[in-house]
């Protein structure tokens, strides 16, 4: 079962959701297969203890079909069937949580069958729930003109044909909606534009921009507008400010996925104007990252990236603000995933020792590390090699830089791009620590290399380096 779309799935559900699956399948109106039946108490209790391996297909036949002989055709059957339950379960589930769905396939039922008595008492409690949410994102327009097309048809149950109150609002509801999810959109080609090839020929985005400009929507249609102009009009740097003056005063109006969307252009901004040349941008980025921490928009299920893990310690680090980055490591690697816990820690912390000059530490924490993942191991080369550097240890150094060869011409596990920048982080490494700062002529061919070199791994810190090196 360990490679099947049940174990995904059921893997991704805490306690509250197992055990309501388990009642889920013990509804007769839900479920009448006894086998699924018997099947969903040991699956419930497995896989409550969050396991990183899926069920032995032994244990589950055993479960289902008690001492019947196993066969590979009822087995795939019976794993079938359990996905077919937990996939309705999922969605029934999901449907309930959106809240007004539930509201709207109610009143389109009554009026389906002509109930015009029926309509008014649900349709007065949908509006009121829907107007106690403080969101007035995307989701809310949609609700409030399915609501009001109902409403309109519940009228022509009615025969009532004299007021187009509700058509005017119908109409208003769906152009918001629209306009929120064509900005949204269009945001997300012309990020992605860069890495993809796109068309970015957007019909009717320029007059709707020009709308916007004259006539402002809702906070929500507001950050998208914002989010285009920053990806248009890079230059004109009061886009970005105003896309995060939006972020920080309207996070109550603000669903959490799209303040994490928000966010996450806003930090692209920022790492575009750092890779331009824009230090300072360094400090931006530092500012929403902290930001985003509070406000809880770094999890994923409650979950923390570990990449995102390692860029928040990194942006600290370019900081400076050593304590905070410190409190960080520590208090933040509990969202980690268990199985990520060990790597990430061990990495960023001889990081931070690095940056702060603890240079015995980090060998004590790099020296003998295997890591699982290819990305930390070649970076905590990386930080190995600069702490040899720091401390004028040739003989490591030199060693060091020899198994770096021999790791970078593993070609199927590390890409060719990967070869080539961490290649030249060690070969021009080595050229500082043997540079004589007497010799002109080698110190210019030095800085040749260097300025020639257009992919380095740490490229900033070679730079710094060199300039250490003039004095």
């Amino acid at each position: 079962m360990q490679d099947t779309k049940l174990h995904y799935l059921l893997a991704t559900m805490n306690a509250h959701e197992l055990n309501r699956f388990a009642k889920f399948i013990a509804s007769p109106y839900h479920n009448e297969d006894e086998k699924l039946i018997r099947l969903i108490g040991y699956l419930v209790q497995y896989y409550k203890t969050k396991p990183t391996e899926a069920p032995d297909r032994i244990h589950i036949w055993k479960n289902a079909h008690g001492t019947r002989t196993f066969t590979t055709i009822q087995y795939a059957r019976l794993l079938s069937d359990m996905l077919k339950k937990a996939e309705s379960f999922v969605s029934i589930e999901r449907m309930k949580q959106e809240g007004p769905d539930d509201a709207y396939y109610l009143l389109d039922a009554y009026n389906h069958r002509g109930l015009v008595k029926n309509f008014s008492e649900p349709y007065a409690l949908a509006v009121r729930k829907l107007e106690e949410t403080p969101y007035r994102d995307r989701d809310y327009y949609f609700h409030t003109f399915r609501l009001h097309a109902q409403h309109n048809t519940f009228l022509e149950n009615r025969k009532e044909r004299t007021t187009e109150k509700h058509l005017t609002e119908a109409v208003d509801s769906l152009d918001t909606f629209y306009f929120i999810n064509k900005l949204r959109y269009s945001a997300a080609i012309l990020h992605y534009k860069h890495f993809l090839n796109l068309d970015d020929d957007f019909t009717l985005l320029k007059e709707m921009l020009e709308h916007l400009r004259r006539k402002p929507l809702t906070p929500v249609a507001d950050l998208y507008h914002q989010v285009i102009l920053t990806l248009t009009e890079p230059g004109e740097e009061e886009h970005y400010y105003k896309l995060k003056d939006i972020l920080f005063k309207n996070a109550d109006k603000l669903q959490v996925a799209t303040q994490r969307e928000g966010f996450a252009f806003a930090q692209n901004y920022c790492i575009r104007k750092i890779n331009s040349g824009r230090p300072e941008y360094q400090r931006e980025i530092f500012t929403l990252y902290k930001d985003a921490l509070v406000r809880g928009l770094m999890y994923d299920y409650g979950v923390l990236n570990p990449w995102d893990y390692k860029n928040i310690v990194t942006i600290g680090l370019r900081n400076k603000d050593y304590k905070w980055t410190s409190n960080f490591i520590d208090k933040y690697l509990d969202k980690l995933k268990k199985s990520e816990q060990k790597n990430a820690y061990t990495f960023n912390s001889a990081r931070y020792y690095f940056a702060t000059g603890k240079y015995d530490k980090v060998l004590k924490l790099l020296q003998d590390v295997e890591y699982t993942d290819v990305f930390y191991l070649l970076d905590a080369k990386v930080t190995l090699m600069k702490t040899y550097y720091e401390l004028g240890e040739y003989e490591p150094l030199l060693s060091l830089k020899e198994s770096f060869r021999i790791l970078l011409r593993r070609k199927k596990l590390i890409s060719e791009q990967n070869q080539i920048n961490y290649g030249n982080f060690a070969r021009l490494t080595m050229k500082l620590y043997r540079a004589d700062v007497k010799n002109k002529v080698q110190m210019a061919s030095l800085k040749k290399a260097i300025e020639s070199t257009s992919n380095i791994a740490d490229r900033a810190w070679i730079l710094e380096k060199y300039q250490q090196l003039l004095g």
